[in-house]
């Protein structure tokens, strides 16, 4: 007699939990990841934790940045992807249709309809189409959003240049000083910029075509190294 064994099934981790794992299998630390990935320690911290909501809003941009963290493993994402929506609730945006199985009234019905519920109707339609063109307007009128990644306010290097990156609206008009930068399809953009000694003012701006504008300010300090000749160590005689 055939005997037979449950299998117990183990329960899959979250997909947060999926990218730590993966970063440690490959040997990289916190630091050399966002190194590779050109994201900061605080977007890998917050990825491997499933705090999504310290990332920059939008669910392209966060399914860009779990990409680009899995690129750099020579992972495919697909499934990560896929995990990461449903465990978000994206998923139950895309609901199918239910079709009813009684057969609709004929349009000539709606005039049998008693005065009131028709005022009602025709009321509800002007309503909702007030209330999309509002909308539209309101898309319109908002600022664009703009995310500065890198650099960080207040740094301090002692290199010439230093690289400003970072991911706004798709189809807006980036500015770097007054200086413009291109972007991707996605809004992601990043310039070399050159720095003079003492403290540099960065700022960027974001336009939209009706006019509206993000700005983002970092001050960023250059120190030149200095060297020490050995005249100028102390106890040296001239």
């Amino acid at each position: 007699m055939t005997s037979f064994q449950r299998k117990k099934i183990e329960q899959t981790n979250r997909v947060c939990f999926r990218l730590k794992e993966a970063r440690e299998a490959a040997g990289f630390s916190i630091a050399q990841m966002a190194e590779k990935t050109r994201l900061s320690k605080t977007y890998i911290h917050a990825l491997e934790n499933c705090n999504f909501a310290q990332l920059p809003q939008g669910t392209v941009y966060q399914k860009n940045f779990i990409k680009r963290y899995l690129s750099v493993l020579g992972i495919p994402s697909a499934t990560y992807i896929q995990q990461f929506l449903i465990e978000e609730g994206y998923d139950q945006e895309e609901k199918k249709e239910q079709t009813h199985p009684h057969t609709p009234k004929p349009f000539s019905s709606f005039h049998a309809l008693p005065a009131m519920m028709k005022y009602i109707g025709v009321a509800v339609v002007f309503i909702s189409v007030l209330g999309y063109l509002g909308w539209q307007v309101y898309r319109i009128l908002e600022p664009p959003t703009l995310t500065l990644i890198e650099p960080d306010d207040g740094h301090i290097t002692t290199e010439e240049q230093i690289l400003v990156r970072g991911i706004s609206d798709p189809e807006t008009h980036i500015s770097i000083n007054g200086k413009d930068v291109s972007y991707t399809e996605e809004g992601h953009f990043e310039q070399q910029l050159d720095l003079v000694e003492g403290v540099n003012t960065i700022v960027v701006s974001a336009t939209k075509k009706h006019g509206k504008t993000s700005t983002e300010t970092r001050y960023v300090t250059q120190r030149p190294i200095q060297h020490i000749s050995a005249k100028d160590m102390p106890g040296t005689n001239s």
